[in-house]
């Protein structure tokens, strides 16, 4: 599966779920599932071709998660700003979402 990370190098809460993706408990399941791309957004006027392709409603706030399955098609996109606070996210939950979206 692939792993759109939606965000933009002056987002804080980008940064973090960057970090977490790479701690030991997320990682063994981040890494064998999923290749993990990120999308700079920038101040919200980079990459909208795939901001609107993938349907990341960036008025929820960054970083947002898209996922595809392994041919591109669109199998999730975060409507609600989900990840938008990463900061305050207890790790569990991004466990518990990369285990439902992997293959």
């Amino acid at each position: 599966r692939i792993l759109l990370v939606f965000g933009a190098n002056w987002c804080y809460d980008c940064h973090v779920l960057d970090y977490a993706l790479h701690q030991p408990g997320v990682a063994k399941i981040a890494d064998p599932n999923f290749i993990v791309i990120h999308v700079d957004t920038g101040e919200g006027d980079k990459n909208m071709d795939l901001v609107a392709q993938y349907k990341i409603p960036l008025k929820k706030g960054i970083p947002a998660l898209a996922v595809l399955n392994n041919d591109g098609s669109l199998l999730y996109s975060q409507q609600n700003g989900e990840f938008e606070a990463a900061r305050s996210m207890d790790p569990a939950t991004l466990v518990a979402f990369l285990d439902k979206w992997k293959p």
